[in-house]
């Protein structure tokens, strides 16, 4: 199926290349879902000293700090290089910071 912005009414023309960063593939987001929730397991796992409570609150932290970058500062165009990049590092960041407070709440459930 062609997306909305590349589809041409007009018989005969060509399809528009489509820019860096403008359509992901399913398996480039479980990637990066997979690589998230690692990281954000790894680290759980590292500050497991730390209060569970303490950890949690980090991790709302970070996906908040994530959340106002994202949201109050001007970032370059979604379709650009650099703007794919920094938006790939925002949603690592935000699962990284989910993925750590979950894991903090779930263990003070099982307690």
């Amino acid at each position: 199926m062609i997306p909305q912005e590349d589809r041409d009414e007009t018989p005969g023309t060509k399809r528009k290349t489509s820019q860096f960063g403008a359509t992901r593939t399913p398996l480039h987001l479980v990637f990066q879902a997979c690589l998230g929730v690692i990281v954000g397991i790894g680290i759980t796992s590292l500050l497991s000293e730390v209060s569970h409570v303490q950890v949690a609150l980090g991790g709302v932290f970070v996906v908040l700090a994530a959340w106002i970058v994202e949201q109050g500062f001007r970032l370059p165009a979604p379709n650009t290089k650099t703007g794919a990049r920094i938006r790939l590092i925002l949603r690592l960041v935000a699962l990284v910071g989910f993925t750590i407070a979950v894991s903090s709440l779930l263990t003070l459930i099982e307690a």
